[in-house]
């Protein structure tokens, strides 16, 4: 085998032992991100109705996860309408996956979100910043 032959196979043998070597990411951040989008999209069926006769039927969700720390937002919901136990099992979900998402992918975002309280006012449960 003359030499240049040698040379091509051996540079021929390499670029194919790189490219069997990578693994596309693609599908697993889409896949990520569709079912970080279904959660919150149930979530937010989930507590959409906020009708309330009293304060304490109103409570407050810590939702997602920033690169961080801390929630990335804040539900308020009405626990007179809405399976408390399945609206915390669906924001610690987002939890996770926003955690895996913020590993994958590298985030940064640490801006402030402020928390807040919420009361019933005009029997409807509504959201006060803390500050």
């Amino acid at each position: 085998m003359s030499r240049l032959s040698y040379f091509k196979c051996l540079v021929t043998t390499a670029c194919l032992m790189i490219v069997s070597g990578c693994v596309s990411t693609t599908d697993s951040a889409t896949t990520g991100s569709a079912s970080l989008d279904k959660s919150n999209s149930a979530l937010n069926e989930l507590v959409q109705d906020t009708s309330c006769t009293a304060s304490f039927q109103c409570k407050v969700l810590e939702v997602g996860q920033r690169a961080c720390g801390g929630p990335s937002r804040y539900v308020v919901y009405s626990t007179l309408n809405t399976e408390q136990e399945k609206a915390e099992q669906l924001a610690q979900q987002i939890n996770a996956l926003e955690a895996d998402n913020n590993k994958s992918n590298g985030l940064t975002d640490c801006l402030p979100v402020l928390p807040v309280q919420a009361l019933c006012i005009s029997q409807t449960c509504q959201s006060f910043e803390l500050k």
